[in-house]
């Protein structure tokens, strides 16, 4: 398996995980997901993660998720496997077998449900990067653990971290962690803030919207990297006129209905989510329409 290393500039795809209507894994739809977005310019990919509804994932579907991503990309580009689990043990595991089949970099959630000290969440990530030898990336998103990542945590001085997805609208945070650790992978993770994360520091982007357009999120950053900041904030607000409507509908089912939309059946999210009402999809499709043209 030929490793590619992570890119501190890519735009990565937080890959959606594909279920059949039995809600079972369907490994052939997830092969021809992958070599869709592939052909769509994808620079690399999040598995495993909110997007791929990871917690209700057992692990050894997590596991064969990363078998067959990384045995399709191929090293064409840099694959993230978020291995984050409720308890240390699970996402070492999950960690070891990413770092055995080829992964770029592992990324955890920090353990939840548990009101753990500072020093018990650090030790689970350091637990973490004594089991591989990859890069380790935290994936700080408050809204969902209720936890934050800031420059103040003395985490971020482990070489073996060498990055944060920030699914945070907290900017300040953002670029202060950049401050302070510049060499550290600065990932932006909520696709809304695209561009004022940009401004912020963020190099690369983590993103469920980027399943659905990722020319969109190109060309976002191709006019603010060309120091136009009003045509990036133009697209930026085209991407959010499609986020709002996901938002409003569910995200998760919205944005894997508007993947079947493109061809590729992913099915629906797991229970607890619920299928999309007609009226929800037809709301979807009218906002994909109006993306027709930079998807």
């Amino acid at each position: 398996m030929v490793k590619k290393e992570p890119d501190k500039k890519a735009i990565y795809s937080a890959l959606v995980t594909p279920f059949n209507k039995n809600a079972e894994l369907d490994v052939a739809v997830l092969k021809k997901l992958i070599r869709f977005q592939l052909d769509k310019g994808i620079e690399g990919f999040y598995c495993c993660g909110s997007s791929g509804e990871a917690l209700l994932l057992s692990n050894d579907e997590r596991k064969k998720i990363v078998e067959v991503v990384l045995g399709e990309v191929g090293g064409q580009v840099p694959v993230i496997a978020h291995v984050g689990s409720l308890n240390t043990w699970s996402a070492v595991d999950l960690a070891k077998h990413a770092e055995k089949c080829g992964i770029s970099a592992v990324s955890a959630i920090p353990p939840i449900y548990y009101h753990y000290s500072q020093a018990e969440i650090n030790q689970y990530y350091k637990d973490i990067a004594d089991a591989v030898s990859v890069g380790v990336i935290v994936y700080n998103i408050p809204q969902f653990t209720g936890i934050s990542f800031t420059n103040a945590n003395p985490l971020l001085q482990d070489k073996r971290i060498i990055g944060i997805k920030h699914t945070s609208m907290n900017l300040y945070d953002l670029e202060r962690i950049g401050h302070e650790y510049p060499d550290k992978m600065l990932i932006n993770g909520f696709d809304e803030i695209f561009a004022s994360a940009m401004a912020a520091g963020a190099t690369a982007t983590i993103g469920t919207m980027v399943n659905v357009c990722p020319k969109l999120f190109m060309e976002i950053r191709k006019a603010f990297n060309a120091g136009d900041v009003k045509e990036a904030h133009r697209l930026q607000s085209r991407l959010n006129n499609l986020v709002e409507v996901f938002v409003n509908t569910s995200v998760f089912p919205a944005a894997k209905y508007a993947v079947t939309l493109q061809g590729i059946d992913v099915g629906s999210c797991r229970k607890p989510f619920i299928p999309l009402t007609e009226e929800q999809k037809n709301k979807v499709k009218a906002a994909m329409n109006e993306v027709a043209d930079i998807i």
